[in-house]
């Protein structure tokens, strides 16, 4: 892997030639390369049901969730679906999400607890880039195996929080911009 100096090189120079001159289409073929990484993922990481949560209409960075407790996901992703799904696993759910650019060889892996409070009916949502749990350190180590043959890199949330400026989005404010939106975004 790359330092993260030369990962940052690399990665303005993505945003540079897409977004300050338009040469790229990043929507391009996305139907086509989530599915890939969809087969891709599904056949490597067979231990962990996977859904596919890549949105075509607005932006086409491939978002993949792997859960991570034995068992399916079930059922439309409804407030009542996540529900029944938390309550079918014991009152707490944990997952993975991955993502990977629509512009170049990057990926977001994090982590997510999603805890129902039965009494009061909340859902508490927690996210980090390492795993909760101690079994899951397994997974993390496969999804980066199968990355690293792909050539994907995990860009480091140092990295994905820095601002760029100069760059206009449909949706984030100028100057709130960071690499996180030039990369993953669905704007």
């Amino acid at each position: 892997m790359n330092t993260n100096q030369d990962l940052l090189e690399k990665i303005e120079y993505i945003i540079q030639s897409v977004y300050r001159d338009r040469a790229v289409n990043p929507w391009e073929s996305g139907r086509k390369r989530s599915a890939h990484f969809e087969t891709l993922f599904r056949n490597r990481l067979q231990k962990w049901p996977l859904l596919n949560q890549s949105d075509h209409v607005h932006g086409s960075s491939t978002a993949l969730a792997f859960l991570l407790h034995p068992g399916h996901y079930i059922g439309i992703p409804t407030r009542d679906g996540i529900e029944v799904r938390m309550r079918r696993l014991g009152g707490v759910c944990f997952q993975s999400l991955l993502e990977i650019s629509h512009l170049g060889p990057f990926a977001r892996v994090r982590f997510t607890r999603e805890t129902l409070e039965t009494e009061s009916g909340v859902i508490v949502y927690e996210e980090r880039e390492t795993p909760f749990r101690r079994e899951d350190r397994e997974f993390l180590v496969e999804l980066k195996e199968v990355l690293e043959e792909q050539e994907i890199e995990i860009v480091p949330v140092e990295i994905l929080d820095l601002p760029v400026p100069d760059i206009r989005l449909d949706v984030t404010e100028p100057g709130d911009v960071t690499v996180y939106h030039c990369l993953f975004d669905e704007e």
